[in-house]
């Protein structure tokens, strides 16, 4: 059987707004930067060609956000992106286990959440030290698998790193 690689764009919500202290942290809009930033990061993507075939995310405010403006750079249907309710304060295991349920027709997943645990997430599955995931940074990670079911997930190999202040 031929070796498939299958890649996790992880990605980190856009820079949120702290202007109303009133709101619950799950209903925190995107800031005027972050309304910058995740279109210039698709943008980006766009370039490198790194478009995913699946979008799942936190169900936060900051993280539809984020998702819908990257969507609209990336050309992918609004309507497809899957809300995972367990992103929101998940753990690095549980956001794998989530992982591990993508089909397989899935060759490149995108997983729009929250810091630590998507800067925990990507040493997890590196096993590289990564000193912090900054907002709408993206990590490229692949792994050799056919099926994510089975995906090693300590064995991923970090490709790129993408970070809103290094792209132009």
């Amino acid at each position: 059987m031929i070796q498939k690689m299958k890649r996790l764009l992880l990605t980190r919500h856009a820079k949120s707004s702290w202007d109303h202290p009133e709101l619950r942290d799950v209903d925190r809009p995107l800031n005027n930067r972050g309304l910058k930033d995740a279109p210039k990061i698709g943008k980006a993507l766009k370039r490198l060609n790194l478009l995913p075939d699946a979008i799942l995310i936190s169900p936060s405010k900051r993280t539809r956000m984020t998702a819908q403006l990257l969507a609209q750079e990336l050309n992918f249907i609004p309507e497809e992106i899957e809300v995972i309710d367990s992103f929101y304060g998940a753990t690095p295991e549980e956001v794998v286990h989530q992982a591990r349920q993508i089909p397989d027709e899935i060759d490149t997943a995108m997983l729009i959440g929250h810091n630590p645990t998507w800067t925990m997430l990507c040493q997890h599955l590196t096993r590289e030290f990564l000193h912090n995931l900054p907002t709408c940074g993206v990590i490229e990670i692949e792994f050799e698998t056919n099926h994510w079911i089975s995906f090693d997930d300590r064995l991923g190999k970090l490709v790129k790193k993408i970070k809103p202040k290094e792209v132009s």
